[in-house]
């Protein structure tokens, strides 16, 4: 397991350093307004998206796991099923797409060079649909080498098709409707070609493997198991959907109505959810990737009658992922400027950077804490927490956010993600028992943290850079290097009061 993640993290931060690259590309191509643009566009193709895929990835993974342990045709059974079932839902939402884009474009988004581009990203659902129910199928077989290759060839193969678009096609528009429809033009080749990809590695190594043992269950029954797993996960995702897409198309609604201009609030828009967002949670590749590689372990640890193995390995998960979110959120706080100018320069992201930065470690826990409650069977209090969070997430946009504009939508941000790890944190100490350990957890991270921030900000201030990318190369160095060592010493120290303990 450790390799398979190892082997995702390598292929992820590929794929997120692409993704970076993409998004430095586009931001350079179509500036802060198209940015805001693209982001309302994709917001609502996430939310159809988000019906046809219904959450097949978790629950197919979480129920090959259960079902190989006693038959391996029973497996395959469910995952032909998870088939049917996607391809049925993907093209309900493929079809509805198409008749309301120009509807949802005029009358949601209030821009009706929206329209064309959702009709060419409707027609990806379906490809996407099946591709993620082939996706649980390689991560409960622990194949997350499939997974992360095939995600790093849709990156790929997106990066090349806009590039060929913006550049080569569109060379000479600065339109960016017209830019728009090249983008998604990308996304949606991308996805048949990960489908295409995860297809291939799928079939031929199966019609190889031949095989005389028969399905245990009827495909009634295997229906029903899927059923009755991702249904809670699909509403939970749907629900959550509506309602993160209501708040996404309110947020450009309510900037422009503090300050005017609808231009500057796709500007501040696409900069918040298009630029810094995805920089605070570009480090989250390993744990993703842990996470993705865990679920089908802890979910046939779930099985067993003694809960000591899952709350241990559960604890172990947690443990690391606080002290890697600490790390993080301290690394962003204190070099907000540097990290800020190198990925974006001249867009003024540092501030936004530096506030998100309190609330890094409060969205890495619970993110990861949330994907173990789904592993352990907790889909209904997790659909609870994402329904209560949008509701809290619309009403301060209604009453802050339109109130203070860019600066109120920040602090909605630190808000709402605290109360969801709070909710996931108790949660997760309900179910397992696994409290946070405060000392080693929290505080020393902390500690460690703000010694390497100070470090790094005393030694940036003593030497003089020619370049942004530079000065961020340096000062992440210093951090991650003085974070390191304090680390070790304090686990040095901590193994040998444990020695000592036991040689007396």
């Amino acid at each position: 397991m450790i390799k398979g993640a190892a082997a995702m993290t390598v292929f992820s931060l590929i794929n997120k350093l692409l993704g970076v690259f993409l998004r430095l590309f586009l931001s350079n191509r179509i500036g802060s307004e198209g940015m805001g643009l693209y982001q309302l566009i994709m917001s609502v193709y996430t939310m159809f998206s988000t019906f046809a895929t219904a959450g097949f990835t978790v629950s197919v993974s979480r129920l090959i796991a259960e079902k190989d342990e006693r038959s391996s045709s029973d497996a395959k059974l469910l995952l032909k099923n998870s088939f049917v079932a996607s391809i049925v839902i993907s093209t309900v939402a493929t079809a509805v797409m198409l008749v309301a884009s120009d509807f949802v474009a005029v009358k949601f988004l209030s821009d009706e060079r929206c329209a064309f581009p959702l009709r060419i990203l409707a027609l990806s659902m379906p490809f996407m649909a099946v591709a993620a129910c082939l996706k649980g199928w390689f991560i409960a077989k622990q194949k997350v080498t499939v997974t992360s290759s095939a995600s790093l060839f849709e990156q790929i193969v997106k990066i090349t098709v806009i590039a060929l678009f913006l550049n080569v096609f569109m060379a000479q528009t600065e339109d960016i409707g017209a830019l728009c429809i090249g983008i998604v033009m990308g996304v949606t080749v991308s996805e048949m070609c990960s489908f295409t990809y995860l297809l291939l590695f799928c079939v031929i190594p199966e019609r190889r493997r031949r095989e005389n043992s028969y399905p245990t269950e009827t495909k009634r029954d295997s229906m029903q198991s899927l059923v009755n797993v991702t249904l809670p996960i699909s509403l939970s995702v749907y629900l959550t959907s509506i309602l993160h897409t209501a708040e996404t198309l309110l947020i450009p609604y309510v900037f422009e109505s503090y300050s005017g201009d609808r231009s500057l609030a796709l500007s501040q828009f696409g900069m918040i959810r298009g630029m810094v967002v995805p920089i605070l949670f570009f480090p989250f590749a390993f744990l993703a990737s842990l996470i993705s590689v865990f679920t089908p372990e802890i979910s046939r640890l779930n099985l067993l009658p003694d809960r000591r193995p899952l709350n241990s390995r559960i604890s172990s998960i947690m443990s690391f992922v606080s002290l890697l979110s600490v790390a993080v959120g301290g690394l962003f706080f204190f070099l907000p400027n540097e990290i800020g100018e190198a990925f974006y320069p001249n867009e003024n992201t540092a501030y936004a950077i530096k506030i998100l930065a309190i609330v890094t470690p409060f969205m890495y826990v619970e993110t990861v804490s949330d994907g173990l409650l789904k592993a352990i069977g907790e889909q209904v209090q997790t659909l609870k927490f994402s329904v209560y969070n949008s509701i809290l997430r619309v009403t301060l946009i209604l009453l802050l956010v339109s109130r203070t504009g860019e600066n109120g939508y920040l602090w909605l941000l630190v808000i709402s993600n605290t109360f969801t790890y709070i909710l996931c944190r108790h949660r997760l100490y309900k179910v397992t028992s696994v409290a946070p350990r405060w000392v080693s957890d929290i505080i020393l991270p902390l500690i460690c943290s703000v010694i390497g921030g100070l470090t790094a900000r005393f030694i940036l201030s003593k030497l003089e850079f020619t370049s942004a990318v530079a000065s961020a190369t340096a000062g992440t160095s210093v951090y991650v290097g003085v974070f390191a060592l304090c680390i070790m010493l304090f686990a040095f120290e901590r193994l040998k009061n444990t020695y000592k303990k036991l040689r007396t």
